[in-house]
């Protein structure tokens, strides 16, 4: 049995045995694309960067909430804007609603400075277009995720 106290995780190992454990709980990271195919791209450049996270997937906007409600804690995501049912906006709006410091990047396939603009304003700090070359999309998603990821 796992309880988080303090900074850390400690583990009982035995009866009343507490155990300090140094690894920290993983970052939790939200992908909420409706695409099976971008959202396998995504999942391949997270392990390709051998950054250890909590994965969480969604393919709807009723999905996405209901991970951000059962983990408000959530520090990373990425998220499309054409999303069923509402759109990326409202999901990057509700997870910075739960956690301000949230790290979001919409990800997208649509090129429209207006959808951009729109993400931005609900919380996104960049705007990632998926339809250019895959060289400069892996580009991107990877150099992004080389700056969130902790030193």
């Amino acid at each position: 049995m796992f309880t988080q106290r303090d900074c850390g995780i400690f583990e009982e190992i035995g009866e009343g045995i507490i155990a300090y454990n140094a690894r920290m709980p993983l970052p939790k990271f939200l992908i909420a694309d409706d695409s099976e195919g971008k959202q396998m791209l995504l999942q391949g450049l997270l392990r390709h960067s051998h950054w250890d996270v909590q994965l969480l997937v969604a393919y709807s906007t009723e999905e996405a909430k209901k991970l951000i409600n059962d983990h408000p804690d959530i520090a990373f995501a990425f998220i499309d804007y054409n999303i069923p049912s509402e759109n990326g906006p409202a999901v990057i709006r509700y997870l910075k609603e739960k956690n301000p410091q949230a790290r979001i990047a919409l990800t997208t396939s649509m090129d429209t400075e207006k959808y951009f603009q729109e993400a931005r304003s609900a919380g996104a700090e960049i705007c990632i277009c998926t339809v250019y070359t895959m060289d400069e999309v892996e580009r991107q998603i990877l150099g992004l995720i080389e700056e969130w990821k902790p030193s």
